[in-house]
C-alpha cells in the first residue's frame, strides 16, 4: 500500500493544509489494512504545503479540475471537518456513539463491509487522547462505548449521503511503536440475532410470519425489519434446530432464494427496494472489473411424493422464467454455458415432504434455474458516498468520440450491489468497492436448496394416532417443542410389512415414546422408527435368560413366548385364552362363551381319521369313533360299539316321542322291551301280526270299556 514520495515542483501540486499530526512522507499509511503494524503513523508537526504521494498518481491543478470526480481522495486536516466541509464537494464521517457525537474535531478512519446474507462489520480507529486522557487508565472512557449503538454518516455538501447505524462489539487499545490507538469494532444489528442456538418449529406459515415469530423478543429500536418475501405459501413445517435467529433467517434467505440484507437502518428480506445511481467511469469510478464465467444449465429434479405414492420428475428446459434478460454480458455467458455443458444432469429432490406435489417440484426447478443465471458479475472502485447495498448502478463507460453515444458516456447495464466496502482514511479520503450481479437476476448467488436443517436421531412422545389418511402416520412432540406446545406434522413409522391392503398395523400409542430418525437428515422429513421402553413405561417382561418374549395391547390382551417352556399364550383381558404348552399340547378357555362359526364346513380329527367330527353348511353333523362313542350326562349314557347301541338311564326316564309322526322299531330278530310295569298306550293301540304272544308269569289282565280278543 505504501508509496515513495515523489520529488516535483512544489508550485505545480495539490498540497495538503495545515494540520496538527503529520503523516509519514515516505508511507502512505491506510489504518485499516490489516492493522500493520509498520504502518502507524508517528506523531509530529505536518509541514504546510509539502507534497505527498496521492493512490492514482500526483495531481496538479489542471488535473484535478479535469477530475472533479477524484475530489474525495484529497484529504483535508485540522478542524471540524463540517465546519471546514459544510458545503464542500469533499466527503468526510460524522461519528455517534450512545446518540452523542465524538472524535468531532479528531483524526479517524472508517471502514464499513456490507455483503448481502452477511453481517456487516465496520471500523473506526483513531488516536488515543481524541478520547482518553493520555495520563489516564487504558480503555477508561472508551470502555463505555462496548454494547453501544454508533452511527456513522457520511456527509457531503452540506448533508448526509449515507447513514449506518451498528452496535460496538470489540474496543481494542492498541500500542505500537510508542504510539496509541482505539479501535471500535461493531456489527450491524444482525449480530443481535446471534444470542445463541435455539429450537423451534412452526407449522402452517409463511416466511414473513415465520420470521416476525422468530423475532419478537428482540428490541424493535435496534433490529428494525421489512419482511416483503416473494415467497407467500404457506410452509407446511418449518425448523429451527439448534441455529441462532440470524443463521435460521439466513439459512431461509438462502433455501428459498430469498433477498437478505442490512441496508444500514433495516434487516431486509425480499426483493430489492434501493435507489438508482449512475456511475461514470474517469469520473465516479476508478477502476471496474467486468467477470463471465460457465455454469451447467441444463438440469433436472425426481422427488417421491409419499402422499400420492407418485414419483415425478421436471426437466429444467421444459420450465419458463418470467423475467427476459437484457445484458448482453449474461446473455453470453449462458449461451456459452449452454453450448459447452451438453448433458443433463439428473438429481434427486429430498428436501421436504412435497406436500404441494409436482406444482412445489416445478417451484423448486424454477428457483435452481434462476440461481444458475449468475454468470456475469461487475466490480468497481468509486467516489460515490450514497451507494449501499440493496442499490441499483448504472455503469457507463468513458468512450470520448463514439459514434452513438456523443457524450463519450456508453451504458453497460444497471447492475444491483450485493457487496460493499466504504473507506474513509487520512490518506485517501473517501472512496468505495462494490460488487454487484445483473439487475434482472431474481435469485441470489448464494441460494442453494440444499440448506435445510440437520437433525440426529432422537426421542419424541407420540401426540397423535388417527391418521386421517389411514398410512398408519403419528404425529409426535420433541422435547424441545414441549415449552410452546408444538409437534410434527403426520410422519410416516417404520414396520417389517406395508402395502395396499395387507401389512403391520401396530401404531404407539398417544402419550408413549418413540425414537425418531430423519430422511438425508432433514430435520424437517422426520419418520419414526419404532416406540421404545422407558422409566414410566416397563415392558413387565424379562427377567434371567431373557426367555420372555411378547405382544400386549394397550387393553391387556397379549401373546407370550416363554421359550423356557417352550409355550405359547394368547389371553385377551376378559381372561379367554389359547395355550400351546410345548409338548403338543392345546388348551382354550372361555370364561363366558366359546363360539366357532365356519362357513362351509368343519372338520374336526384325532389320531388321524381315528376319531372326527364333520359339520358342512347343508346342516350335516357326522361323528365317526373307530371304536365307540359314548354320550354320557351323568350316570345316563349312550354307547354305540362294533355290539350295537346301548341307551342306559341310572336315573330318569328314557323317552321316545313324536309329536307329529311315527316310531318305528325294527329289528331283524326281535324287539324286547322289559321293565317291572310295561305300558303301551295310545288313542288307538294296535298289536298286529302273524303271530302274537302275551305271556304272563301269573296273569295277563285287558282292561276296557270295549274289549275284543280274538
Amino acid at each position: 500500500m505504501s508509496k515513495s514520495k515523489p520529488n516535483p515542483d512544489k508550485n505545480s501540486a495539490i498540497k495538503l493544509s495545515d494540520a496538527s499530526r503529520e503523516i509519514s512522507k515516505t508511507k502512505k499509511v491506510n489504518l485499516l489494512d490489516e492493522f500493520d503494524s509498520n504502518e502507524v503513523p508517528p506523531i509530529k508537526n505536518i509541514i504546510p504545503g509539502d507534497i505527498y504521494s496521492l493512490p492514482n498518481g500526483l495531481l496538479t491543478e489542471e488535473q484535478y479540475a479535469q477530475y472533479k470526480g477524484l475530489n474525495s481522495l484529497i484529504a483535508t486536516y485540522g478542524g471540524d471537518p463540517e465546519k471546514n466541509l459544510a458545503n464542500s464537494h469533499i466527503v468526510f464521517s460524522k461519528i455517534f456513539i450512545g446518540g452523542e457525537r465524538v472524535l468531532a474535531d479528531s483524526h479517524f478512519e472508517v471502514k464499513i463491509e456490507q455483503k448481502v446474507a452477511e453481517h456487516d462489520t465496520f471500523i473506526i480507529r483513531c488516536f488515543s487522547d481524541a478520547i482518553e486522557d493520555p495520563k489516564a487508565y487504558p480503555l477508561e472512557k472508551a470502555r463505555n462505548f462496548l454494547g453501544k449503538r454508533a452511527t456513522i454518516q457520511f456527509m457531503q455538501f452540506g448533508s448526509a449521503t449515507l447513514v449506518y447505524t451498528g452496535i460496538i462489539t470489540d474496543i481494542a487499545n492498541v500500542r505500537e511503536n510508542g504510539e496509541s490507538q482505539l479501535v471500535f469494532t461493531g456489527k450491524s444489528p444482525t449480530i443481535l440475532l446471534e444470542n445463541g442456538l435455539d429450537c423451534q418449529s412452526f407449522e402452517n406459515l409463511d416466511l414473513k410470519e415465520i420470521v416476525t415469530k422468530a423475532t419478537t423478543e428482540y428490541p424493535t429500536d435496534l433490529v428494525q425489519l421489512d419482511l416483503q418475501p416473494l415467497l407467500t405459501d404457506r410452509l407446511l413445517y418449518t425448523v429451527q434446530y439448534r441455529e441462532s435467529d440470524w443463521n435460521f433467517i439466513k439459512r431461509l434467505a438462502t433455501r428459498y432464494g430469498e433477498w437478505l440484507y442490512y441496508n444500514g437502518q433495516q434487516i431486509v428480506l425480499g426483493p430489492y427496494r434501493g435507489k438508482t445511481w449512475e456511475l461514470v467511469e474517469e469520473q465516479d469510478v476508478y477502476d471496474s472489473t467486468l467477470r463471465m464465467k460457465l455454469m451447467p444449465q441444463k438440469f433436472s429434479y425426481t422427488a417421491y411424493d409419499a402422499k400420492q405414492a407418485e414419483t415425478y420428475t421436471i426437466n429444467s428446459q421444459s420450465v419458463r422464467l418470467s423475467r427476459r434478460l437484457v445484458n448482453p454480458f449474461q446473455q453470453h455467458a449462458l449461451d456459452a454455458s449452454e453450448g459447452i455443458y451438453s448433458k443433463v444432469a439428473s438429481s434427486l429432490y429430498n428436501h421436504s415432504l412435497l406436500e404441494g406435489g409436482p406444482s412445489e417440484l416445478e417451484r423448486a426447478v424454477k428457483k435452481q434455474k434462476q440461481r444458475r443465471q449468475n454468470v456475469f458479475y461487475m466490480e468497481a472502485k468509486t467516489n460515490n458516498p450514497n451507494l449501499k447495498v440493496g442499490d441499483n448502478v448504472k455503469l457507463k463507460a468513458w468512450m470520448p468520440g463514439h459514434s452513438i453515444f456523443k457524450n463519450g458516456e456508453v451504458p453497460l447495464e444497471t447492475y444491483r450491489i450485493i457487496e460493499i466496502k466504504h473507506y474513509q482514511d487520512i490518506t485517501e479520503g473517501y472512496y468505495n468497492h462494490i460488487v454487484a450481479i445483473p439487475k434482472d437476476n431474481e435469485v441470489p448467488p448464494y441460494m442453494d436448496e440444499d440448506a435445510f436443517p440437520a437433525c440426529e436421531e432422537q426421542s419424541a412422545i407420540v401426540t397423535d394416532n388417527n391418521d386421517p389418511q389411514g398410512m398408519s402416520r403419528i404425529r409426535v412432540q420433541f422435547p424441545w417443542q414441549k415449552p410452546f406446545n408444538g409437534q410434527t406434522p403426520w410422519i410416516r413409522s417404520i414396520t417389517p410389512y406395508a402395502g395396499e391392503g395387507k401389512g403391520m398395523h401396530v401404531v404407539p400409542e398417544i402419550g408413549e415414546e418413540v425414537i425418531v430418525s430423519f430422511e438425508n437428515g432433514n430435520a424437517e422429513k422426520p419418520v419414526s422408527l419404532g416406540a421404545m421402553f422407558n422409566g414410566k413405561g416397563k415392558s413387565g417382561h424379562g427377567g434371567a435368560g431373557n426367555y420372555m418374549k411378547g405382544l400386549t395391547t394397550a387393553t391387556g390382551s397379549n401373546l407370550t413366548f416363554n421359550d423356557q417352556k417352550g409355550d405359547m399364550t394368547l389371553a385377551d383381558k376378559g381372561g379367554a385364552s389359547m395355550n400351546f404348552d410345548g409338548a403338543g399340547n392345546a388348551t382354550t378357555n372361555a370364561n363366558q362363551t366359546h363360539a366357532v362359526n365356519a362357513g362351509s364346513n368343519a372338520n374336526t380329527s384325532v389320531g388321524g381319521d381315528a376319531s372326527t367330527l364333520k359339520m358342512d353348511a347343508s346342516g350335516n353333523i357326522t361323528l365317526e369313533g373307530n371304536t365307540n362313542i359314548t354320550l354320557k350326562v351323568g350316570g345316563n349314557t349312550i354307547v354305540i360299539d362294533g355290539s350295537g347301541i346301548t341307551m342306559t338311564s341310572n336315573s330318569g326316564n328314557i323317552q321316545t316321542i313324536s309329536n307329529t309322526g311315527s316310531i318305528t322299531a325294527l329289528a331283524a330278530n326281535s324287539i324286547m322291551m322289559s321293565s317291572n310295569k310295561t305300558i303301551i298306550q295310545g288313542n288307538r293301540a294296535a298289536l298286529k301280526g302273524n303271530q302274537i304272544l302275551l305271556e304272563g308269569a301269573s296273569s295277563i289282565k285287558c282292561v276296557s270299556p270295549d274289549t275284543d280278543i280274538f
